[in-house]
């Protein structure tokens, strides 16, 4: 007959005792980027099938997601990074955060993490955030044309790279896709990348399939999905705040005949 299994869910920290040394299937999901004017890289998805656990307590920690960026008139620094997640000796990277929207090339990168995140609008410094290979993917670049449109590029999902801003339409670049697991028996997809923001007139860019937050233009920014690892979502305004990151989790499943 087909196997049963068991598993264990973690959306805090907490710990494991594995009473006899085998072997489960581990999936760990870190807390995804904080968003700018780019969308915030998703937390690196690491799935592990067959990973060895020594018998003994194994500590579980879950990553929180990064904060979205404050952005000012004169002051406009990337997301903060997402927290990584671990399953006892397995790691998951914390997303990338997404770059800003100021005249100052620096604040406009993308930064690297599990997923990267997506390049703040800009013309000269083409840098978005490289993720990790086997977790992640990288963010997109985003662009301006200096005069009607400034648009931020999506952030890397597990699954797929985030857009970059196409500038012929100038539209926020999408989010990357995150990728689909069943360790629980359902189907649960993690990891999407936040999608970048643009002016009111453009596209804003959606957030990636597991739990990333869309782009806006003003307002009340979109924040990544809590237990996901989503990236947050940005946001092309002044005086407001970016998405924040969604918070990871970790799923141990055991065979048990």
């Amino acid at each position: 007959g087909s196997a049963t299994y068991k598993y264990y869910s973690f959306t805090g920290n907490g710990s494991l005792d594995v009473t006899r040394a085998g072997f489960a299937d581990v999936l760990v999901v870190a807390g995804g980027g904080g968003g700018n004017n780019a969308g915030g890289g998703a937390g690196g998805v690491l799935v592990q099938t067959d990973a060895y656990l020594p018998a003994g307590t194994q500590s579980i920690v879950v990553g929180s997601g990064g904060a979205g960026s404050t952005i000012t008139a004169s002051l406009s620094p990337a997301g903060k990074p997402g927290s990584p997640s671990r399953c006892g000796s397995y790691y998951a990277i914390g997303g990338g955060g997404g770059g800003g929207q100021v005249q100052q090339d620096f604040t406009r990168d993308g930064q690297n993490g599990g997923s990267g995140g997506g390049e703040g609008y800009g013309r000269g410094t083409n840098v978005a955030g490289t993720g990790i290979s086997g977790q992640g993917n990288n963010g997109g670049l985003g662009y301006s044309d200096l005069s009607t449109y400034t648009s931020g590029g999506g952030g890397g999902g597990a699954g797929a790279v985030g857009a970059a801003v196409s500038p012929a339409n100038g539209n926020g670049g999408d989010g990357g896709a995150g990728i689909a697991n069943s360790f629980t028996g359902s189907s649960v997809t993690y990891g999407g990348g936040g999608g970048g923001a643009a002016v009111p007139a453009k596209t804003q860019g959606a957030g990636g399939a597991g739990g990333g937050g869309a782009g806006v233009s003003s307002g009340t920014s979109n924040s990544g999905t809590a237990n996901t690892g989503g990236g947050g979502g940005g946001n092309n305004s002044t005086n407001v705040t970016a998405g924040n990151g969604g918070s990871g989790i970790v799923i141990v499943r055991v065979r048990v005949s």
